[in-house]
């Protein structure tokens, strides 16, 4: 039997960003001097539930500095400050580095753990993941957010992830296994994100740069758990979310083919007039 498609779509999420020190914000609404930041950011504007429940939470706003052609452009964000609580919604890393995730099979296999990465060619590397915010969680806001990154931040996110795995498989033989018999999956921890060592990046050309890292600690017990343990309504929210989310991961990962593909028509028709 051919059967009948029901149509699939990926949600629109705001988008979590973490500032490395070489961004330059200032609180927002005064004339203070901009200086480096360090932390984590959402734009002001994209989704009227997520700033009510940044209000309610009472977030202070920031203003970045962005250089763009011409000029720099000031936007306002809510800033999150260092850290950061995330349940991510994903089955984990299927590979240790994200060249290894772009080989072969595990290219399917990432997207299908809900995990975009992509790597066009002439590109820098791209990775987002998308969860809950823990500052929404408390303040009622079961919105998605998509936290994003690219060039070595990318292995800075696989690092983080890899290491959070290691404490839900350490919380697999703490949990009472008469009310949870299942794996825990990585949704069911907040996975902690914080500035690492600050390290020198580049190759001519070194930056001083503070990425982030994952800050759970290196003996997970108990008590730390019960402290990390996800909220029911965060379970229910994975569960419906799922399938989006991998519709999205999937979709993310064939946007660099989609944009090798139109690159070489143009360069094989000699014009953009391609589609």
């Amino acid at each position: 039997m051919i059967g009948r498609n029901k149509v699939r779509q990926a949600q629109d999420v705001v988008t979590l960003q973490y500032a490395n020190g070489k961004s330059m914000a200032r609180q927002a609404g005064g004339s203070g001097r901009f200086a480096p930041y360090v932390g984590f950011h959402i734009e002001v504007g994209k989704d009227a539930e997520v700033d009510t429940a940044l209000t309610t939470a009472k977030v202070a706003q920031i203003e970045i500095k962005h250089q763009r052609p011409g000029g720099a452009e000031i936007i306002r964000h809510w800033g999150l400050g260092e850290t950061v609580r995330l349940y991510p919604v994903t089955s984990g890393p299927v590979a240790a580095s994200v060249a290894a995730s772009l080989a072969g099979k595990n290219v399917e296999l990432t997207a299908e753990a809900g995990i975009g990465i992509r790597w066009g060619e002439n590109e820098r590397s791209k990775m987002a993941l998308r969860g809950y915010l823990d500052v929404l969680v408390r303040a009622g806001c079961m919105r998605l957010v998509q936290f994003s990154v690219r060039s070595r931040m990318t292995d800075e996110l696989l690092k983080a992830l890899i290491d959070h795995v290691r404490v839900c498989e350490a919380a697999d033989h703490l949990i009472d296994r008469t009310r949870h018999p299942e794996v825990v999956c990585l949704h069911e921890i907040a996975m902690p994100l914080g500035p690492g060592e600050e390290a020198l990046w580049g190759k001519s050309d070194t930056t001083s740069v503070i990425p982030f890292c994952s800050t759970h600690p290196d003996l997970v017990d108990a008590e730390y758990l019960r402290g990390v343990w996800r909220p029911d309504n965060v379970h229910t929210a994975a569960q419906r979310d799922w399938e989006s989310i991998q519709l999205w991961a999937h979709e993310y990962a064939t946007q660099a083919e989609e944009t090798a593909r139109v690159s070489e028509a143009v360069l094989a028709n000699g014009s953009d007039d391609v589609l």
